[in-house]
């Protein structure tokens, strides 16, 4: 879960990119063992036979995709760049109003990254998506956070350009776009805590587990050097990670230099608890089939619909999902396609449906810092480009049935602990 969005937020970078083999999995022991709204935005001046084809992408960053045999796209995205969530007793900032921005909102870049993410959209799928805006074309959702919300608006700024019938005012390149949201509490596909006794119960469990206890002890002497220096508790790799979101933030805001303690440990020694702190909330298959099912079953169910005809509405071409790190992590994890990276700001999932000779396929891509080149990500035991057949099969282990069901807890005075904010 996302607190300071700290896991994240650019470990992918100059700094930590690292460059290795994809690792598939769907445990993580073996790495630890080693509401609808109209987007009103202001115009931003910033400038089984035979294989079935795979949607080719020759120019990474712009995008081209077989859009003749493509059917459906759907998006999951993280916020841009943005300013620090929270802040630590020592550090020097912490009466920085964090202006012109504000406590955690999006920054300028962040704002660019994300209209670029936009742009990208547009220019891999001009023909497919057509020049006009329609809410039956295109469904945009995002969690009830800021910079959420805010993501999704520049985005759909970016993507949806009015057509001449639709533009409003001459010179105002821009129009609404329906967004969607469910606030924190009910929020069962995107950011889940309160909608599930049972994830915040098996995620208790994780704290407790053996692995990581012996983590958090094995890193205890760094924990107590670390807590001193900053003044924050810090007892747990999660505790690192939020602290590591806060220096990671502040580190890319203008005029702001990090203290000179944090170069021993920022980042190198803290990206094994960013990494576990991920780790945790994806832990046991069964965390996974709760965090990240639901939004693969929703993607799965959407596909299966357009190939039987069932879709409503029946034009629906994509949906985009803006939503935080952690949500990134799920998702994939329940897919067996995390890498044990953290996702960058504005990092961005695409699941395609394409159809070919009467015959439906699912192809994966990835775009993440600091190269956001379009990889495709291969599924365990088929192709890139996934008969949806065996895409359902794949991923029926991880399905959630009837969620309020699998969400249950025993105890029926069980309470569930406070969400981390997001």
């Amino acid at each position: 879960m996302e607190k300071s969005d700290c896991r994240t937020s650019g470990f992918c970078g100059k700094k930590i990119h690292s460059e290795g083999k994809r690792i598939m999995y769907r445990g993580l022991s073996s790495l630890w063992g080693a509401g609808v709204v109209y987007t009103w935005l202001a115009v931003i001046n910033i400038a089984e036979g035979a294989p079935a084809a795979v949607s080719r992408d020759p120019d990474p960053r712009g995008g081209s995709v077989d859009q003749e045999t493509l059917r459906q796209v759907t998006i999951l995205m993280r916020h841009g760049e943005r300013a620090p969530v929270d802040t630590y007793p020592e550090d020097p900032y912490i009466n920085n109003s964090m202006a012109p921005y504000g406590w955690g909102q999006l920054t300028n870049k962040g704002r660019l990254n994300v209209y670029n993410s936009g742009a990208f959209l547009r220019h891999r799928y001009d023909h497919f998506l057509g020049e006009s805006y329609s809410p039956n074309k295109f469904w945009l959702q995002s969690t009830s956070s800021d910079r959420t919300i805010m993501t999704a608006m520049i985005l759909s700024s970016a993507l949806w350009k009015p057509s001449e019938k639709q533009m409003f005012k001459p010179e105002l390149s821009w129009q609404p776009v329906v967004l969607h949201y469910w606030t924190r509490i009910d929020d069962q596909l995107l950011i889940i805590w309160n909608a599930c006794p049972k994830l915040t119960l098996e995620r208790l469990r994780v704290d407790n587990s053996t692995k990581v206890r012996q983590f958090n002890e094995k890193n205890r002497e760094m924990y107590e050097e670390i807590e001193i220096l900053t003044g924050k508790s810090i007892k747990t790799a999660e505790d690192i990670a939020d602290l590591y979101g806060t220096l990671h933030a502040e580190e890319q805001m203008d005029n702001l230099v990090l203290p000179p303690w944090t170069e021993e440990y920022f980042p190198d020694r803290m990206l094994p608890a960013v990494i576990m702190s991920y780790g945790m909330n994806v832990f046991t298959e069964e965390l996974q089939k709760l965090a990240g099912g639901p939004f693969v079953k929703k993607v799965l169910r959407t596909m299966e619909q357009k190939r039987d005809g069932t879709l409503t509405p029946a034009d629906r071409r994509m949906f985009a999902y803006v939503a935080h790190d952690s949500t990134v992590v799920n998702v994939l994890s329940a897919l067996e396609l995390w890498d044990g990276k953290a996702p960058g700001y504005s990092c961005m999932i695409i699941l395609e449906l394409h159809e070919e000779n009467n015959r439906w396929n699912v192809q994966i891509f990835q775009r993440n810092a600091p190269d956001y080149e379009t990889q495709p990500l291969k599924l365990r035991n088929c192709d890139i480009a996934c008969p949806l057949e065996k895409f359902a099969k794949i991923v029926a282990n991880v399905l959630p049935g009837d969620y309020s069901e699998d969400c249950r807890v025993p105890d029926p005075n069980y309470i569930i602990p406070p969400p981390p904010p997001a």
